[in-house]
């Protein structure tokens, strides 16, 4: 039986790259506001992930330590290590207006993160 949170934590995860897809294509959004809604979706998608393995989501949103887990349980995250930076926009730029942000390859991003929830999926079949 799937784990009810896992599933939970991935539909939140696709409703926040959803936003962040709709913000980059309607544009005129601040990058602290779509790397936000990125980082949320890769922190979900992880934490769905973790729970796949029977472990428990750790109360953090550094997706750094979440992919740490996640190798440490034996799973490849490899393909994935470019989210790191997102980490960035969890806290940061929500607390600090002064935090001057390049714009990042946002379509790189929301590719790498699709794909995240890809194979969250899979592990979940």
């Amino acid at each position: 039986m799937v784990d009810p949170d896992a599933l939970r934590y991935l539909r939140i995860a696709q409703a926040d790259l959803d936003e962040a897809q709709r913000m980059v294509k309607l544009s005129g959004f601040r990058n602290s506001s779509i790397g936000f809604r990125l980082q949320q979706a890769c922190e979900k998608a992880l934490k769905s992930w973790i729970h796949t393995k029977r472990g428990m989501a750790p109360f953090t949103h550094d997706l750094v330590a979440l992919m740490d887990w996640l190798e440490e349980s034996g799973s490849d995250v490899s393909a994935f290590e470019q989210i790191a930076d997102l980490s960035f926009f969890a806290v940061q730029t929500r607390y600090d207006d002064s935090v001057e942000i390049s714009s990042p390859d946002w379509p790189l991003l929301l590719g790498i993160t699709a794909s995240l929830l890809d194979q969250v999926q899979l592990e979940l079949s």
